[in-house]
């Protein structure tokens, strides 16, 4: 399906089985409404991910092995947020939890997106994803 196209473009498959939950935040891609009432944000680390500017909560009623059934298993965790007013340009920034051998980031990745008003992505700009 098109949402999987778009996170196998920014998330390899090919890497290592535990990269979807080690390291710092990284690989923020929005890929949009995929579910009604809900945006969906990919990325790949041990963290977080949120709306800078936005106070919304993520939604915690499903686990990684459903949220995998619902828009594939492409070794990358998923956050589903509640829906803005759309259009919008956001940010959305990780936030990395620190681990052994991997120290909270001075700078953390972050994603910029313009999102037209059926809530899909029309540009995504990446910052701080190459270290």
């Amino acid at each position: 399906q098109w949402y999987q196209r778009r996170v196998q473009a920014v998330v390899s498959t090919q890497s290592t089985g535990n990269d979807r939950m080690n390291g710092r935040v990284r690989d923020i891609t929005y890929l949009g409404v995929l579910t009604p009432g809900r945006m969906v944000v990919a990325y790949r680390g041990m963290g977080r991910v949120y709306f800078k500017g936005h106070n919304l909560r993520q939604f915690l009623d499903t686990n990684w092995m459903q949220q995998d059934q619902k828009y594939g298993n492409r070794n990358c965790e998923y956050a589903e947020f509640p829906l803005i007013s759309f259009p919008a340009d956001v940010q959305i920034v990780g936030d990395t939890l620190a681990h052994v051998g991997c120290p909270k980031p001075a700078v953390e990745n972050w994603a910029f997106v313009s999102i037209g008003t059926n809530g899909q992505p029309i540009t995504q700009r990446w910052g701080n994803n190459r270290y």
